[in-house]
């Protein structure tokens, strides 16, 4: 073997073997730049991923919190009244060791002694002349026959001013207001006066009397609007003719609307009287009716005004002395009752209407239709027929019956918000109340 050719050429068999440190370094850059692409691929892949799990977390928490978060506050709402009422039922029973018979009596006999100076009866006299001469005779002695109707009332005023029920002296306004001795009085001390009548408002079932006395002793009026069910109450009056009875019991609701149901709905007007009346167990008979309901301290917070039956039930019914106050202020200005008036036909929304899926009634009143025989507010300010009132000034409409009240509470000339909801869209509309006519 001829070893000569290796040893003449030295470095190429070296650069054969072994590659040149440039390649190495241009070897050694695309190795790094392919790794640093794949590393760049698998950040992107990774925030992906990560953004992917974070929004999947993020819309598990909110799909939890809408299942959840109701049901918490549901719970804690519940869980708040409970404490409320635990800790009510705990302040009564340590009250209720403090109380004593002997103080419920004794404030029995102050209210009977405070209220008893003020409480009269009121007697409507029959036409003497259309009885016999057979039954006058017998009329001065017999009160059957002297008398064709009887019920209670209280002074107001100590220059004569009595309050009584409507329908107790309905008879004889109807007859004849100008007769005299239609109307009689007897006071606490035993006089028998003559009364005339100062005003009368059948839709809350209150009137007015004068009698020819002075420095009587009037009455003080409560707050009805601070009794609340469970307040014990008394009523005083003259069931049956017997003056001076005084009974007892508690208020058992509040805000009934009307008299419907009771023994004097044919003798009140046709439509639902004005005013929420208070509901009570105080035994009240025939001769109860226009008594004064008063609280512990002796103070008129009703005035009675009916019971729910035939006879007397454990349910009886009083006109709250807000409303009673009003009424009397005016009839004793003017002689006469003046409410607003929207102007409307109205009927309440269908059941179905009434109530969401939720269970909760929606505030709502139909317009049905306009009055033909005169303008109407409500149609001037731009109300429509079928329109839904579920607003007036601020406090949502319930029933017809409510915004009766609410409309018959507000004073003539009174510019009136009213929203309607029309045609899926809600509308507000100014009304300036009218003046409501007695015929309407």
């Amino acid at each position: 073997m001829d070893h000569s050719q290796y040893s003449e050429n030295p470095a190429s068999t070296v650069e054969t073997a072994e590659p040149s440190a440039a390649a190495q370094t241009a070897s050694q850059s695309d190795f790094a730049g392919k790794r640093s692409s794949c590393k760049s691929h698998s950040s992107i892949w990774h925030m992906a991923g990560s953004t992917l799990v974070s929004m999947l977390m993020v819309l598990g928490l909110l799909v939890a919190a809408r299942l959840v978060v109701p049901t918490l506050v549901e719970d804690i709402r519940y869980r708040w009244y409970r404490g409320q009422l635990r800790a009510e039922h705990e302040l009564s029973s340590e009250r209720l060791q403090n109380v004593s018979l002997d103080s419920l009596t004794d404030v029995s006999q102050m209210v009977s002694r405070r209220l008893g100076p003020s409480v009269v009866r009121i007697n409507t006299l029959r036409d003497q002349q259309a009885l016999g001469q057979y039954e006058r005779f017998l009329g001065s002695s017999n009160p059957a026959l002297r008398y064709e109707g009887q019920g209670s009332g209280f002074v107001i005023d100590a220059e004569g001013l009595i309050l009584t029920n409507y329908h107790v002296i309905a008879g004889a306004e109807q007859r004849n207001l100008a007769q005299v001795n239609k109307i009689e009085a007897t006071l606490a001390d035993g006089r028998q006066l003559a009364a005339e009548i100062v005003g009368v408002d059948p839709k809350t079932d209150l009137a007015v009397l004068k009698v020819a006395a002075t420095d009587l002793i009037a009455v003080e009026w409560g707050d009805s609007d601070t009794v609340v069910i469970g307040t014990p109450v008394w009523a005083v009056g003259s069931p049956y003719g017997l003056q001076q009875t005084i009974t007892f019991g508690i208020i058992s609701g509040k805000h009934r609307i009307d008299l419907s149901g009771t023994r004097y709905q044919d003798v009140l007007s046709p439509e639902p009287a004005y005013g929420d009346l208070m509901q009570s167990d105080v035994a009240v008979n025939p001769g109860n009716s226009g008594g004064p309901l008063v609280n512990a301290v002796g103070q008129v917070v009703g005035v009675n005004a009916a019971i729910l039956g035939e006879s007397y039930r454990g349910i009886s019914f009083s006109i709250p002395s807000r409303v009673a106050r009003r009424v009397v202020n005016h009839l004793i200005e003017s002689g006469e009752v003046q409410r607003g008036w929207l102007g409307v036909r109205m009927q309440d929304l269908a059941y179905d209407q009434r109530y969401g899926a939720d269970g909760q009634m929606r505030p709502g009143v139909r317009i049905v239709e306009f009055p033909k025989s005169e303008p109407s507010p409500a149609q001037q300010a731009g109300l429509k027929e079928d329109d839904v009132i579920v607003e007036f000034q601020g406090k949502p409409v319930l029933s017809q019956v409510s915004l009766i009240n609410m409309i018959g509470e507000a004073e003539v000339g009174t510019t009136a918000e009213v929203v309607v909801q029309r045609q899926n869209q809600f509308v507000r509309v100014q009304v300036t109340l009218g003046k409501r006519s007695l015929k309407l």
